[in-house]
């Protein structure tokens, strides 16, 4: 019996998910960015973990995210009142979101490509073999 998902999909998946979760909670409770976000290091250091996270979860993945708790805390504005600013966050949600989708469409479409290429390669390779 093959298994679907290996382990190393599985660890991806499980870290997709908390730092989801992470981003959620700190948009929802308001905590926001750590407060010496505002140095060029720790804005570096954010680029980098965020580019990590892209590169080991799918390119996309940290719009996808972010995307989501900005419309989850959107949404909960509007619950409690604030409709406008709720809307707003929604909005700019909805398109982070799909900035992630279209993020990892292009890089899906990339590799497409670069694989049709190489099976070229390969089969000219062939015939001239």
């Amino acid at each position: 019996m093959q298994l679907i998902f290996s382990y190393e999909r599985i660890k991806k998946v499980l870290i997709v998910c908390t730092l989801a979760i992470a981003a959620s909670c700190s948009l929802l409770l308001g905590w926001g960015t750590p407060a010496y976000a505002g140095t060029d290091a720790a804005d570096v250091i954010q680029d980098r973990a965020e580019q990590e996270f892209d590169r080991m979860a799918g390119e996309g993945s940290v719009n996808q995210i972010k995307g989501k708790a900005r419309e989850d805390l959107g949404r909960v504005q509007r619950q409690f009142g604030d409709d406008i600013e709720g809307a707003a966050q929604q909005a700019k949600g909805k398109a982070q979101k799909d900035i992630g989708r279209t993020q990892a469409a292009a890089d899906q479409a990339a590799d497409a490509a670069q694989e049709r290429a190489e099976n070229v390669v390969d089969k000219v390779k062939d015939f001239f073999d």
